[in-house]
């Protein structure tokens, strides 16, 4: 009797036990939530969707360099596009601009995020198109210089592919004169031609540059008398150009190597055999960029530009447009 009367008042002393400490816990739970509605409860963090609004002023401010220009570009008052960025450096927790008297600079920040702001504006604009524009069917025969085709091409073909990708693009790469040929026999319903000026009533201009005399760096071929040449073949406009100004300066020369392509020009070039006339945009660290100081004055600009068939369809306007803008965008980032 006394071992029962043991184990049940163990078992009573356990039971009050538990109940206490489940009282103290109902009441710890109660004081809590009493704290809860008293100071506020905490709001889980959201994800924070960049607006592209915003995205598109940033990246005009730091094309322009300055808030009032960029802010006639998208539209909006210097105090809005101002708003804009502060609003986006709060987002970010950055500050992406430098503030000067006259003109703002990219941080390190800044120039990082831009990077991204452009990817996403460029997504953005493709999945637009995607969706937005009517699919297009259809066959497009495209004929650009070689020079030109290596390195314009792939990004217009690219940009073009993921807005219109059931049109097949045929491309053909030759001189312009041979382009020309082709054009008018009906062979190509496109074409890119280099000129020296341009007729706005049979075709469009798409990009135009300065040419320039380039030599080997730290070449000599330029001071050689006379001054031995590598041009283009007889019809290009940059050779006529090139002659014309050497003619006006009096300068000796000689037509030491003859090339359908800027590539074959720069081959002499880089060998220091010759001196050649071509795009300001082709020169690099490897070249030397001759001036008036040496003896060379300007050549002049030359000009690109577009000519299609009267009759070349819906896919071909769209793939012309495309075109257009990426020359466009080459020009507002300047020569290489």
């Amino acid at each position: 009797m006394m071992l029962v009367a043991l184990v049940i008042a163990t078992s009573i002393a356990g039971t009050k036990v538990a109940c206490r400490k489940s009282s103290i816990q109902r009441i710890d739970f109660m004081v809590s939530f009493r704290e809860i509605e008293r100071y506020g409860a905490m709001q889980p963090q959201q994800h924070t969707l960049l607006e592209t609004d915003l995205l598109k002023t940033f990246v005009t401010i730091s094309e322009t360099g300055n808030f009032t220009v960029a802010a006639k570009r998208v539209f909006r008052t210097p105090s809005a596009v101002s708003m804009q960025i502060k609003r986006l450096e709060e987002l970010l927790g950055r500050a992406l601009f430098v503030r000067h008297p006259r003109h703002v600079a990219l941080t390190a920040d800044g120039e990082a995020f831009l990077v991204h702001a452009k990817d996403i504006l460029r997504i953005n604009d493709e999945a637009l198109s995607r969706f937005r524009v009517p699919q297009l069917e259809g066959r497009i025969r495209f004929g650009a210089p070689d020079d030109f085709g290596v390195r314009y091409l792939p990004a217009i073909l690219s940009r073009f592919a993921s807005t219109h990708p059931l049109v097949e693009v045929e491309v053909f790469l030759s001189t312009s004169v041979n382009l020309s040929r082709k054009f008018e026999a009906g062979e190509i319903d496109m074409i890119l031609t280099v000129s020296a000026q341009s007729n706005p009533a049979t075709d469009q201009l798409i990009h135009s540059e300065p040419l320039v005399w380039v030599g080997a760096r730290d070449g000599i071929a330029f001071s050689r008398t006379p001054v031995p040449l590598a041009m283009s073949t007889h019809g290009c406009p940059w050779r006529a150009a090139a002659l014309a100004a050497l003619d006006r300066s009096g300068h000796a020369y000689r037509i030491a190597y003859t090339s359908e392509t800027g590539a074959g020009q720069l081959a002499a070039v880089m060998a220091d055999l010759a001196i050649a006339p071509l795009p300001v945009s082709l020169v690099n660290e490897q070249h030397r960029k001759l001036t008036e100081k040496d003896g060379f004055g300007e050549i002049g600009s030359y000009q690109l530009r577009l000519q299609r068939s009267p009759d070349i369809g819906s896919a071909g306007l769209a793939f012309s447009e495309h075109v257009h803008e990426s020359f466009a965008r080459q020009s507002e980032r300047g020569p290489r």
